[in-house]
């Protein structure tokens, strides 16, 4: 709850946490493992919570241990109601524990309905990517600039993390606790924008679904400090059963 102190925008995903799931996108009818996600609340304070009017598109709730998921079989998507306004803001840190299980284009997280079409200026995605990848997208103004991590065969499960600064032209993408490349290039300018944000697929189920489980998310309008990264992605880590 420290990394939303200061009024931070953003959102905190915890589908360990049974009291913010519910079946139904209302926000009524509490899940069980096994039952469908229609409703991830958002545990920020922002009120960012992630819903899925239509009962094909929802996620299950999984456990395996003393772990908990949210299974996405390739046909589901979870998408915030309203928009979420990052207007005043270029700096981003998004961090999501995912085990992933399809190696093609596929969205973690996304801000907007396509952050590769044109006009949605100020977009991120955290993504997988074919070839193995983890990719982190940021754009300005202008270009989307794309920053991968190879070398994650699937079936992998990783914290991935991936932080942006439009203004200073940077994208950067960590797996594990582990910087693995830095995109230089120019983004354009501005600040990131006011869209909704999707879960596990774009659009809201329309595209780029996700194949696996996603068992944490924090998303954080700021360039986390050294040891709040630090602490994101450890505290990710022990919801993703992973050691870094």
């Amino acid at each position: 709850t420290n990394l939303f102190a200061n009024s931070e925008q953003g959102a905190w995903y915890d589908p360990s946490d049974l009291t913010t799931l519910f079946q139904n996108s209302d926000g009524t009818t509490a899940v069980a493992v096994g039952d469908p996600v229609g409703y991830l609340g958002d545990k920020s304070g922002n009120e960012n919570h992630a819903i899925q009017a239509t009962s094909a598109k929802r996620p299950t709730l999984r456990q395996a241990g003393s772990l908990y998921y949210l299974e996405f079989e390739g046909a589901q998507g979870l998408r915030t109601s309203g928009n979420v306004d990052f207007t005043g803001t270029d700096t981003m840190t998004v961090c999501a524990g995912v085990r992933k299980e399809v190696d093609s284009s596929e969205n973690i997280t996304e801000l907007s309905s396509n952050a590769g079409t044109a006009g949605n200026v100020g977009t991120f995605r955290l993504a997988v990517n074919s070839g193995s990848q983890y990719r982190y997208s940021s754009r300005g103004d202008s270009a989307l600039r794309n920053t991968n991590a190879s070398g994650y065969d699937v079936p992998s499960t990783n914290v991935v993390t991936g932080f942006s600064d439009i203004s200073a032209d940077i994208a950067t993408i960590r797996v594990d606790g582990v910087e693995k490349t830095t995109q230089t290039l120019d983004q354009g300018a501005g600040n990131y924008g006011s869209y909704e944000l999707n879960v596990g697929s774009r659009n809201d189920g329309a595209g780029l679904q996700f194949e696996g489980f996603i068992y944490s998310m924090i998303i954080r309008n700021v360039v986390s400090n050294t040891a709040d990264l630090a602490s994101t992605e450890t505290y990710v880590a022990a919801k993703t059963g992973v050691s870094l």
